[in-house]
């Protein structure tokens, strides 16, 4: 039930933002000149998020080719956004 609110006030704020946006399933994904180019993750401020679960969005949005957003709601309704991108971790 929270997680349909959160979808809602994010789609809400993209829009007073001036953003297209359309709700598939679990993610919201934003029109940008006439494409959709970014996936929004939705986030609770009280949900516990694992990197695996980070991980597995990242993969998501690099496999539809579109850039990855996690868009935390806070206890207010305010919503903070955090652009995701991949980065590999490795010996030198």
């Amino acid at each position: 039930m929270n997680e349909d609110i959160d979808m809602l006030i994010i789609a809400n704020d993209l829009k007073q933002r001036g953003r297209k946006s359309i709700i598939s399933g679990k993610f919201i994904f934003i029109n940008m000149a006439n494409e959709y180019e970014y996936v929004v993750y939705p986030v609770n401020e009280n949900k516990t998020l694992s990197v695996k679960e980070l991980e597995e969005f990242v993969d998501f949005s690099n496999r539809i080719k579109k850039k990855g957003v996690i868009a935390i709601v806070d206890k207010y309704g305010d919503v903070t956004y955090y652009l995701l991108s991949e980065i590999n971790l490795g010996k030198k």
